[in-house]
């Protein structure tokens, strides 16, 4: 692939269709359209904040004022897309050097940092395609289990996916998710489902939540715990 042709790829590219649902989507699964397509202003102050400690947290930072979720289709021609893609493809460049700084962000008071942050950690956690990619999300796994007592609810949604993403290695997340199935709103008992899912027959624990999750109001929350329950299975045998 050229450098040319990589500069325009889409920055979440052959992620899992389960994920991307999401991504695209309000965590009630209602489709979401954008129509922010100018260049972004930010604040001064908006534009960096006293956590900034070294490049890496300048470009987290630089991540705010991105709109989230993404937008239904991707444009290649979308200036704020191809800074989103651009700063992703900085902060992977970086590799285990973005992980402090990403840590920092998810943490952070302003939920649209936050949000962005998961957003990105989820992206590249279940992107099909790693090669050339010098990051890697399992680092970040301490602050993507704090994030799962989030306020909001895309953060802790894309943080259960990211975490779904690292597969097994995720297992202690497990008890987490279990918990977070338990949630009244549809997207993080989606996503929990999704990342139970990813984690595979570590996630064993989880199959009597699972298993109640099969009656649940959503029919997507019942389809997404089917699958779960099903490669849960499949593995164990």
């Amino acid at each position: 692939m050229s450098k040319t042709d990589e500069s325009r790829r889409e920055p979440n590219a052959e992620i899992p269709e389960d994920v991307l649902f999401s991504l695209r989507s309000w965590m009630t699964g209602a489709p979401v359209f954008l129509a922010l397509f100018g260049t972004l202003v930010v604040a001064p102050s908006q534009a960096l904040s006293a956590a900034v400690q070294g490049p890496a947290d300048e470009i987290v930072q630089q991540l705010r004022p991105l709109p989230t979720p993404l937008p239904p289709r991707y444009r290649p021609d979308d200036p704020v897309e191809q800074r989103r893609g651009e700063l992703y493809r900085e902060l992977r460049r970086l590799g285990p050097d973005a992980i402090p700084a990403l840590g920092r962000g998810l943490a952070d008071q302003d939920v649209a940092l936050k949000r962005n942050v998961a957003l990105f950690l989820n992206v590249t956690a279940n992107a099909a395609d790693r090669s050339g990619q010098n990051l890697n999300v399992r680092a970040a796994l301490p602050a993507l289990l704090a994030a799962l007592d989030d306020n909001d609810a895309f953060v802790r949604g894309w943080s259960a996916q990211a975490i779904g993403g690292i597969g097994p290695d995720a297992a202690q997340a497990v008890p987490a998710l279990i918990l977070m199935l338990g949630r009244p709103d549809e997207g993080s008992r989606n996503s929990a489902c999704i990342g139970l899912y990813g984690i595979g027959r570590l996630a064993s624990a989880a199959l009597p939540a699972l298993q109640s999750a099969l009656s649940d109001p959503s029919p997507d929350v019942r389809r997404f715990a089917e699958r779960a329950i099903r490669k849960i299975r499949a593995q164990d045998q």
